[in-house]
């Protein structure tokens, strides 16, 4: 049985989701650009940029590690992947469930899914909570992860240092001439180029990209790295305080690589 594996943008992680099991002398992968999602909307030049040339970079990487890599640039999502199962003789199509709920609705009829684990909490278990509140509130969603996930717990269950939030220490302000860490910069290659290169194809908005985003999976692992060397000790007593010199303070920037799948959310706690 030949496999067809579609990678959506937000699924880039090698042991994870459909490609957990991937094999490269078995298996092909496609990656879409859509231009219908691509044109459908206004783009900050940033998000497009990280959007586009992780995912490139992510299928440069998986072709230098001998898998059969198919990245299309088609009218729809489905339509690039159909091209592709063609192209392939693949006799099924493999993906993460996506996150996305307009995708999911577009691909069920064609496509086999595998439940997604770049989510701490899958869908079944997040609805059996929800069943059981008179409210969804964070805060109580919150504590149930943190329980049933055994993060900074007691054996009881209880919250490490007493109290399950610390929300009343975290709102220092800045002293005078505060010295602030410079941000982690990420030198673009030939793809981060090329991308640049094509944005002006698209209805953009917003500063060029600067370095700030890294678009590899080194590149994020070195941001987490960076962030709890240097950030994260000061991150609580300021992370409400606000400045016109800096506009991170010692926030992680790790949001987007947690988003894409560059990052799992379980590597993160374990670190």
């Amino acid at each position: 049985m030949k496999r067809l594996i579609y990678l959506a943008f937000d699924n880039l992680h090698r042991e994870c989701g459909a490609l957990a099991s991937a094999n490269p002398k078995e298996d092909s992968i496609v990656l879409v650009e859509s231009q219908n999602l691509l044109n459908s909307q206004e783009w900050h030049l940033q998000r497009l940029f990280f959007l586009l040339s992780c995912a490139r970079h992510f299928a440069a990487d998986l072709t230098r590690e001998g898998f059969d890599v198919h990245y299309v640039k088609a009218p729809t999502t489905l339509e690039g992947i159909l091209s592709v199962r063609e192209i392939t003789g693949a006799t099924i199509v493999v993906a993460t469930e996506p996150s996305s709920h307009r995708l999911l609705e577009q691909l069920k009829s064609d496509v086999t899914f595998i439940e997604n684990d770049f989510f701490l909490t899958p869908r079944k278990v997040f609805s059996q909570w929800a069943e059981g509140q008179k409210k969804l509130l964070m805060e109580n969603f919150y504590r149930f992860q943190r329980q049933r996930l055994e993060v900074l717990v007691d054996e009881y269950g209880d919250p490490e240092g007493g109290s399950w939030n610390f929300d009343k220490e975290n709102r220092l302000s800045l002293p005078k001439d505060y010295e602030f860490k410079p941000y982690l910069n990420h030198p673009y290659d030939e793809i981060d180029q090329q991308v640049l290169s094509e944005l002006q194809e698209f209805n953009c908005w917003g500063d060029e990209p600067d370095g700030t985003w890294a678009t590899t999976r080194a590149g994020a692992l070195k941001q987490l790295d960076y962030f709890l060397v240097h950030h994260l000790d000061n991150f609580g007593p300021y992370e409400d305080a606000m400045s016109t010199e800096n506009w991170a303070i010692h926030h992680s920037l790790l949001s987007p690589y947690l988003n894409n799948g560059l990052l799992n959310p379980e590597e993160v706690l374990a670190k």
